[in-house]
């Protein structure tokens, strides 16, 4: 059977229709190399507060999962440096315990955030901390002076298979700071790397298994290796009949522009989108 092919043209689309001034710039930073307006640097900037973090998901204050998030844009922007990606970082690095992981900030607490995003649980603390460790790689803030280890929080929280504690997503989000180090051949990140085949599931939604993609491309796995390939497939196949993938449960249908960007973002990085 033929593989399904994606419709670009379609998804181009979706986001030209439905997106935000900030997503159609990341879309077209992602797909055309665009740089971003002043309007949009100064849209994203409006979400940042004074120590440096962001706001989102919970408006009130700044958090760490807000942070990385928003970051998450500035990548696509392909916008690394400056004084709001700058204060940004070093909020995430202000936040890191000793013991190498993060949590999320105390304070949250009072503005009844989902669960995922609730301090002081093992299971916020090791996805939190996989998901830190990629955003401080991809802006080059891996080994700022004074951090701690991540990999050595992560690894004393995973069982002797390998899996993570809490949630599956943070075995896959941690890949690229295992990659990082201990390294791609170590027992570690091999571990982890089974853990995501054996559990890999076809009900997964599209938003879901981009994020999945991106983290095995930060983590060095080649397109030809056998999971990337599900990976692809299944991404290919959840693409809607308007161009736009499904969000992750919780989410408005607000965000499903925010899907299809992460979706077109994984294929171009593996070379699956080219103009």
């Amino acid at each position: 059977m033929r593989a399904k092919s994606v419709n670009i043209q379609k998804s181009l689309n979706y986001v030209k229709t439905h997106g935000t001034l900030v997503e159609k710039a990341r879309l077209s930073a992602i797909i055309w190399n665009a740089k971003p307006s002043t309007e949009v640097l100064e849209e994203l900037a409006s979400f940042q507060k004074q120590d440096g973090g962001f706001s989102y998901w919970v408006k009130n204050i700044s958090n760490i999962t807000d942070t990385c998030y928003v970051l998450e844009w500035f990548d696509d922007l392909k916008v690394y440096k400056g004084e709001i990606v700058d204060l940004a970082c070093r909020f995430l690095l202000d936040h890191q315990q000793k013991d190498g992981g993060w949590d999320e900030v105390s304070e949250i607490v009072k503005y009844n955030p989902p669960e995922w995003m609730m301090p002081g649980r093992i299971e916020t603390r090791v996805w939190l901390t996989a998901y830190c460790a990629h955003v401080l790689i991809r802006f080059g803030y891996a080994e700022a002076e004074g951090t701690y280890c991540p990999t050595d929080f992560l690894v004393a929280n995973c069982d002797p298979s390998g899996r993570l504690k809490g949630y599956l997503r943070a075995t896959w989000i941690a890949l690229p700071m295992l990659a990082f180090y201990p390294g791609p051949d170590l027992e570690s990140f091999n571990k982890a790397v089974k853990i995501i085949e054996d559990n890999f599931s076809l009900d997964w939604r599209g938003s879901y298994i981009a994020w999945l993609l991106r983290c095995l491309k930060d983590g060095g796995l080649s397109s030809d290796h056998k999971l990337v390939l599900r990976t692809i497939s299944e991404l290919k196949k959840k693409q809607n009949a308007d161009g736009s993938w499904d969000l992750e449960e919780g989410e408005g249908k607000e965000h499903r522009v925010n899907a299809t960007i992460l979706a077109l973002r994984a294929l171009k990085e593996y070379n699956l989108i080219k103009f």
